[in-house]
C-alpha cells in the first residue's frame, strides 16, 4: 500500500548468482546513512540482530530449494476490525523474511523483507525486466501491524476521516503487506513517480502488465476492484505457490 519516497540499491550480483541477506527485519530500527553505492546497502546504525547465515539464489534453469518456513504466524490478528473493502490478514514472522532492498528518504533509511517464495520470483522478475532495459525497484514489503497502523492514522489526519483514508490504505490487520507476500514496486528511472498513480504510465508498470503473471505475481487493486479499494498500479501480490495462493483464497472466502 502506500510509502515514502525514493529507493536505493537492494541487491548484490557475483557470478551469475544472486547473494540475498537473510536477516530479521527489525521495523524499530531505522538508520542514518550517506546515499548507498549501487551495489551495497550499509549503514552507519548498530547492525540489525539477529542475523542469519547468507544464502545464495541462482537464476538459472535450476529448481532452488528453500526451506520450508510456515507462510504466516498468526501471533496477531484483527480480524474483527472495520475492514472497509479490505480483507483481513495475519502478521507473518518477520524472523522469516529475506530482505530484497534498502528505502531510504532524508536521513532515514529502512529495508525491506519478503516471504522467501516471494523474494526468489521477485529477484527473477526483477533480472528478467532488467535484461529489456526496464528498471523495477522494491520500495516496501512485509509490514507489521503496527507500522500499519502508523500508515493508517497518517492518512486519517491527513485526508479527515476512516472511511477516506481506508480508499488508499488499509487499516491495520487488512494490509496484504502483513502477509510477506506482497510488494510495492517503483519505477527506478522515474523515482518521483513511485507510490503514485503516474506510476500506471511507466515504462515499469507497462512491462509488469504484460509479464508479471509469468513469475506468479498479479496487481491486487486493478482499478474498479470489487473490494472497492482505489486503484494502485504499484502494489502486487505473489500467488505462484500453493502457499501464496491458499493464503489470499482464505481471505476472500471467509
Amino acid at each position: 500500500m502506500m510509502g515514502i519516497a525514493a529507493v536505493v540499491s537492494f541487491i548484490i550480483v557475483v557470478s551469475g548468482a544472486i547473494l540475498i541477506r537473510l536477516s530479521s527485519p527489525n521495523p524499530a530500527v531505522q538508520a542514518t546513512t550517506n546515499p548507498p553505492t549501487p551495489s551495497v546497502v550499509t549503514s552507519n546504525s548498530q547492525p540489525i540482530s539477529p542475523q542469519l547465515p547468507s544464502v545464495s539464489i541462482t537464476t538459472n534453469s535450476q529448481p532452488i530449494t528453500i526451506d520450508k518456513l510456515s507462510p504466516v504466524n498468526n501471533q496477531r490478528s484483527l480480524s474483527n476490525e472495520p475492514s472497509y473493502g479490505h480483507l483481513s490478514y495475519a502478521q507473518a514472522d518477520a524472523n522469516q523474511m529475506i530482505i530484497v532492498g534498502s528505502y531510504a528518504t532524508g536521513t532515514e533509511q529502512r529495508f525491506e523483507g519478503l516471504h522467501p517464495e516471494a523474494a526468489q520470483a521477485l529477484m527473477k522478475m526483477i533480472y528478467a525486466a532488467r535484461e529489456e532495459g526496464v528498471w523495477i525497484i522494491p520500495v516496501s514489503g512485509f509490514r507489521t501491524i503496527e507500522q500499519q497502523q502508523k500508515l493508517f492514522d497518517n492518512q486519517i489526519k491527513r485526508l479527515g476521516s476512516v472511511e477516506k483514508a481506508a480508499k488508499i490504505s488499509a487499516p491495520p490487520g487488512h494490509s496484504e503487506h502483513h502477509t510477506g507476500f506482497a510488494v510495492d514496486v517503483a519505477d527506478g528511472k522515474l523515482p518521483k513517480q513511485d507510490l503514485t498513480l503516474a506510476f500506471a504510465k511507466t515504462e515499469a508498470y507497462r512491462w509488469l502488465t504484460v509479464h508479471a503473471s509469468q513469475f506468479g505475481f498479479e496487481l491486487s487493486f486493478p482499478a474498479n476492484n470489487p473490494q472497492g479499494v482505489s486503484f494502485e498500479p504499484w502494489h502486487w501480490r505473489y500467488v505462484g505457490s500453493a502457499n501464496a495462493a491458499a493464503l489470499f483464497a482464505n481471505a476472500r472466502n471467509r
